[in-house]
C-alpha cells in the first residue's frame, strides 16, 4: 500500500511538472509588448542611434583634453654654391592644448548631451508606439475571435431553423422558397465564419512580426480584455500629455539644444588661446666631409588670436543658429496643438464607445426576446421565415455591436496611454 501511494505521488508530481510550464508559457499582452519593445529591429535602430549620440558626446569631451603628436621629418639639401649636400633628420613629440575658445566647446558639449537626451526620448517614443501597436493587434485578434463565436452561433441557429423548416415543408405547412431563404442565410453566415477565421490568422501573423516570436493562438492569454478600463478626467490626461509624452519631451529638448548651439556660435567673436610644447631632436649628415652633428630642442608657445573679419560668415552662422532655435519652438507648438486635439477626440471616442456599449446591451435583450417570440410564432405558423431570419439577424447584429463597442473602448484607451506616455519605459540613458 505504501509503494502504491509513493507511485501515485510521483505520478502527480510528474503531471504537475508537465502542466506548469505549459501554463507559464502563455503570452499575455504585457509580455508581448515587452518583447516587441526590446526585440523589434526598428527599436534596435533607435538604440543604435542613441549609441551614436553617446559617442558624439564622448568625441566632444575630447576638445577639453590636450593633443599629443609624434613626428619624424627627413630633408635633403644641396647647396650648389658650395657643392655640398646635407641630409637632416628630426623627430620629436608635440603637445598642444586649447585654453580658451569663447566657451564654444562648453556649449557644444551641453548641446551634444541634449541631443543624446533627444535620441533617448525618441527611443522611448518608438517603444511607446510599438507597444500600442501590439496591444491593438491583440485587441483585433480578440475581437475577431469573439466575432467568430457569434458567427458560429449564428450558423447553429440557421441550421436548427433549416431542419425545422424542412420538417414543415415535408408535411406541407410551408413552401419551398421559405426553406431556400434559410439555406441562403445559412451559407452567408458560413462565409462570415470563414472571414473571421482568415482575419484571425492574419492578425496572428501581424503579431508574430511585431513581437519577433512564434506565438500561436493556443499560447495567448487575453484575459486583460475581460475587464473594461477606466479613464481619468480630461484635465489629468492633458497634464500627463504635457509632462509625459515622449515626442513633446523630445521637441522640448531640441529647443534647449538649439539655444545652446546658438550660444556656441558666438565663440568666433571672442579671442582664442592655445598653448603648445615641442621636444625635437635633429641629426645632420654632411656628405662632403662625413661630418655628423646632433642637436636637441625644447620649445613652448602661447598663441592668442582673434578674428576681425571673415566675410560675415560668423554672423551668418549665428543667425542660422537663431533661426534653428525658432524653428524648434514652432515645431513644438504645432505638434503640441495636434496632440492635444488628438487626445480630446480620443476621449470623445472612448465616451461614445461606452454609450454605444450600454445601448448595445439593451438592444441585445430586446433582440433575444424578439427572437424567442418570433420562433414561437413561426412554429405555430403565425409568421413567415422572413421575419424569423430578420430576428436572427438582429440578434447577431446586437452581439456584434457589443463586441465592436468593447473593442472601441480598449482601442481608445490604448491610444490615450500612448499619448500620455503610460506604457513602460525599457530605455536607460547611460
Amino acid at each position: 500500500m505504501q509503494n502504491k501511494s509513493v507511485i501515485k505521488t510521483l505520478l502527480l508530481i510528474s503531471i504537475a511538472a508537465i502542466l506548469i510550464p505549459a501554463t507559464a508559457s502563455a503570452w499575455t499582452v504585457t509580455e508581448l509588448q515587452k518583447s516587441a519593445a526590446s526585440q523589434r529591429y526598428l527599436v534596435r535602430d533607435y538604440q543604435a542611434a542613441l549609441l551614436q549620440q553617446q559617442q558624439d558626446v564622448r568625441k566632444q569631451r575630447g576638445t577639453f583634453l590636450p593633443a599629443v603628436d609624434v613626428f619624424y621629418q627627413a630633408n635633403q639639401l644641396r647647396d650648389e654654391t658650395v657643392l655640398q649636400e646635407e641630409q637632416t633628420h628630426s623627430r620629436g613629440i608635440e603637445l598642444s592644448w586649447n585654453l580658451f575658445h569663447g566657451f564654444g566647446d562648453y556649449y557644444r558639449l551641453l548641446s551634444k548631451k541634449q541631443q543624446q537626451r533627444v535620441a533617448d526620448l525618441q527611443l522611448q517614443e518608438i517603444q511607446q508606439s510599438v507597444q500600442q501597436q501590439v496591444a491593438q493587434t491583440c485587441l483585433n485578434l480578440h475581437q475577431q475571435q469573439q466575432n467568430l463565436q457569434v458567427a458560429q452561433c449564428e450558423v447553429s441557429l440557421y441550421q436548427q431553423e433549416r431542419q425545422n423548416a424542412q420538417a414543415k415543408y415535408d408535411v406541407g405547412l410551408i413552401t419551398r422558397n421559405e426553406v431556400l431563404r434559410i439555406e441562403v442565410e445559412l451559407e452567408n453566415s458560413q462565409l462570415d465564419v470563414n472571414r473571421a477565421e482568415t482575419i484571425i490568422q492574419q492578425q496572428l501573423a501581424h503579431l508574430q512580426r511585431q513581437t519577433l516570436t512564434d506565438v500561436q493562438l493556443a499560447d495567448l492569454n487575453l484575459d486583460e480584455f475581460s475587464h473594461l478600463p477606466e479613464l481619468n478626467n480630461l484635465t489629468q490626461l492633458q497634464q500627463q500629455l504635457q509632462t509625459s509624452n515622449r515626442e513633446l519631451q523630445s521637441l522640448q529638448t531640441l529647443i534647449t539644444a538649439a539655444h545652446l548651439g546658438q550660444k556656441a556660435a558666438r565663440d568666433t567673436f571672442l579671442p582664442r588661446a592655445d598653448i603648445a610644447a615641442t621636444y625635437q631632436r635633429g641629426e645632420n649628415e654632411l656628405l662632403m666631409n662625413d661630418g655628423d652633428s646632433r642637436d636637441e630642442q625644447l620649445s613652448a608657445q602661447l598663441r592668442l588670436s582673434i578674428n576681425l573679419f571673415d566675410g560675415f560668415k560668423d554672423d551668418a552662422a549665428l543667425q542660422q543658429a537663431r533661426i534653428e532655435a525658432n524653428r524648434a519652438s514652432y515645431r513644438y507648438q504645432e505638434r503640441e496643438h495636434e496632440l492635444v486635439t488628438e487626445l480630446d477626440n480620443t476621449v470623445r471616442e472612448f465616451n461614445l464607445a461606452v454609450d454605444n456599449l450600454l445601448v448595445a446591451k439593451s438592444n441585445r435583450k430586446q433582440t433575444e426576446e424578439n427572437l424567442r417570440i418570433t420562433r414561437i410564432a413561426f412554429d405555430q405558423g403565425l409568421t413567415t421565415s422572413v421575419e424569423l431570419l430578420d430576428a436572427i439577424f438582429f440578434h447577431s447584429r446586437a452581439e456584434f455591436n457589443i463586441i465592436a463597442a468593447r473593442s472601441a473602448i480598449f482601442s481608445a484607451q490604448f491610444t490615450i496611454e500612448q499619448l500620455t506616455g503610460n506604457y513602460p519605459n525599457y530605455s536607460t540613458l547611460q
